[in-house]
């Protein structure tokens, strides 16, 4: 796989969502607080997007378990939860840091993604534990 061909794959913040649910649930999504199987996709109301609770609108794909009654995404519990940045980006970044012998400097994710050096680096530090474990 190249960049290209993600970024073709990837075109939409809820085509991200269904790429991370199809790597982490290869067999079904379970549920991320009690890992049970009964759990259903929560439809949006217009088909594509929720209002959030700053009045933005998200793409982000929310289960929900039956036997816990507990709301959850294909991020819960790992390195890209409670994140504002885009999980198109996450990806791209996780796969520019995998692709490369060397990794990336924050500096050249700063440029390529246009997110803030602060912003890089958390994300390459977040990538960088999740890859020593």
């Amino acid at each position: 796989m190249t960049v290209a061909s993600l970024s073709q794959k990837i075109v939409t913040e809820a085509d991200a969502y269904i790429y991370m649910e199809e790597l982490r649930w290869a067999d079904g999504p379970r549920c991320a607080h009690c890992e049970g199987i009964d759990v259903y996709l929560i439809v949006p109301t217009n088909g594509t997007s929720r209002k959030t609770a700053a009045g933005g609108m998200s793409e982000r794909r929310v289960w929900k378990c039956r036997p816990c009654k507990k709301q959850f995404s294909v991020l819960t519990g790992t390195i890209m939860h409670a994140t504002k940045i885009p999980v198109r980006t996450w990806v791209l970044v996780m796969f520019d840091m995998c692709a490369s012998k060397n990794g990336i400097k924050a500096r050249e994710v700063e440029r390529r993604y246009g997110v803030t050096c602060k912003t890089a680096w958390h994300m390459l530090h977040r990538i960088r534990q999740a890859m020593s474990m």
